[in-house]
């Protein structure tokens, strides 16, 4: 049977963007939360949560482009259903940014105290739900082959803190010049804090390579488990054909396994072991970043699409 496709590429880029702000939401308040340990180098922390609002806001505008009625998302906003996934879904959209806002500005303006410490808990952990909601969006149709597993949830979770560590360190690595041609063109001279000088240099780049190649690791080890738990469902092959074995499964092997997140980490390995006498170590800290941030779309893309080629969407669930 053939089914048309409802939710298309604009739900996928969503999903992205909602992991996106999820694992540098995570990130940046770890730096003030970290007490008691070894903490994040403060450059991190800062270009973190200055990044953390702004995806999910352009995932907030696709998810509502792509509906037929806009107005209905407004109203899941404000009614809330307490065992709907969407309504706590539609809560951490709606907090999310706000918070995440506030505590940019209190990191960009050096703003400390409780307030501070406040913010940054809830911060991490609206950037947790933010996370795990994205997964759960597609779980909570339990009737779907490819999405009714709970380990969708963990993938996407672990996804997003990956994902998210690469857009920092992209942002990072031009981050001074960034800010010089934004805030500190358009905002008045006299609201701007002292310039903090936040350029990543190859120790910070290093440090997020190795957090990242953790993170990479984990999530082979959860794709594994997942194709592991399709292939033990009773109707587990109808998800391997639209993913692994047919269907959707050059883009799952080659995009998302291969050049998302096998490649990336061999190259996060060569640039950690400083084992680059044939490559250039600055290329290899952009390469690998660019690398996982689109394995991490087409990631959400297969399963995105990979559920709809073999169950129709009828109803959002709720």
């Amino acid at each position: 049977m053939e089914h048309s496709i409802t939710w298309n590429y604009l739900i996928a880029i969503y999903l992205f963007t909602a992991g996106l702000s999820a694992g540098a939401a995570v990130l940046g308040a770890w730096g003030d939360l970290a007490a008691g340990i070894k903490k994040l180098d403060e450059r991190i922390t800062r270009v973190a949560a200055y990044l953390a609002p702004f995806p999910v806001m352009l995932g907030l505008l696709c998810l509502v482009l792509d509906l037929h009625r806009p107005w209905n998302f407004f109203q899941v906003l404000i009614h809330y259903n307490i065992t709907s996934v969407m309504s706590w879904g539609a809560f951490f959209l709606l907090v999310f940014p706000i918070i995440a806002l506030a505590y940019a500005g209190l990191v960009y303006w050096n703003i400390n105290g409780p307030i501070r410490k406040i913010t940054a808990w809830l911060e991490m952990l609206l950037g947790l739900g933010i996370g795990i909601y994205a997964g759960l969006l597609l779980a909570a149709i339990y009737t779907n082959p490819v999405w009714g597993n709970p380990i969708i949830a963990f993938l996407f979770l672990v996804s997003a803190f990956s994902t998210g560590v690469c857009m920092v360190i992209l942002a990072g690595k031009n981050w001074d010049q960034l800010e010089e041609n934004t805030l500190r063109r358009f905002l008045p001279e006299d609201i701007l804090p002292e310039q903090k000088f936040l350029n990543f240099d190859d120790t910070v780049v290093k440090t997020l390579l190795k957090l990242d190649a953790l993170l990479i690791v984990a999530e082979i080890i959860v794709i594994i488990t997942l194709i592991i738990s399709w292939n033990l469902l009773p109707n587990g092959h109808l998800a391997l054909g639209a993913v692994v074995t047919g269907g959707y499964y050059l883009l799952f092997w080659v995009g998302v396994l291969l050049l998302g997140l096998i490649v990336p980490l061999i190259l996060g390995l060569v640039e950690l072991l400083e084992a680059t006498d044939y490559l250039d170590g600055a290329a290899i800290s952009m390469l690998e970043p660019i690398l996982v941030l689109a394995g991490g779309f087409l990631l959400r893309y297969v399963i995105v699409y990979g559920g709809q080629i073999v169950y129709p969407i009828l109803t959002m669930p709720g």
